[in-house]
């Protein structure tokens, strides 16, 4: 089985995360580790799920959610993405508009899973890769979909590119 482990941050960062991998691969199958502002994603393969979350409360902090993520793809809708990326929890906004682009092929979905995916790089400390993938983004960000008016985002993701911090979508 695989876990999402969502622990509350006690002051970590990206720059941390290599730390973090080698205190858990200790003692657990994690598979990898991303630093977001309030909490850290553990993304771990186990069939012992107690035991999991014992250790990442003992080494990281309180566990605020679990997540089965054994069969990845998840559905979901652009609002669910936009809830989802304001809570910097990027992997899982990533992974709710899998399964809607891959039926659409829509070229604004595709850009608005790479932005989540830039993120993700980012909370990873790659910057390289999340540069490239935010840029990638911005190509592809035609259109309003949903509740996302796009000229406003394009506007938030250029001023991330600089900054290289997160934001917050607006849904109207």
């Amino acid at each position: 089985m695989r876990y999402l482990i969502i622990a509350e941050n006690p002051g970590y960062l990206p720059s941390h995360r290599e730390f973090l991998i080698k205190q858990l691969r200790a003692s657990l199958p994690v598979i990898t580790i991303r630093v977001a502002s309030s909490h850290v994603e553990v993304d771990v393969k186990t069939d012992d799920l107690e035991t999991a979350v014992v250790e990442v409360e003992r080494k990281i902090g309180r566990v605020l959610d679990v997540i089965d993520i054994t069969f990845e793809e998840v559905g979901g809708d652009v609002e669910k993405y936009v809830e989802l990326f304001n809570k910097e929890r990027f992997w899982e906004a990533h992974n709710v508009l899998e399964g809607v682009w891959r039926k659409t092929r829509e070229p604004t979905l595709q850009g608005l899973i790479m932005l989540a995916a830039s993120f993700v790089k980012l909370q990873e400390g790659q910057l390289d890769k999340f540069e490239r993938l935010i840029k990638e983004a911005i190509q592809l960000l035609e259109k309003d979909v949903g509740c996302i008016k796009i000229r406003k985002l394009r506007k938030k993701v250029e001023k991330a590119l600089v900054e290289k911090k997160p934001f917050k979508i607006e849904c109207l």
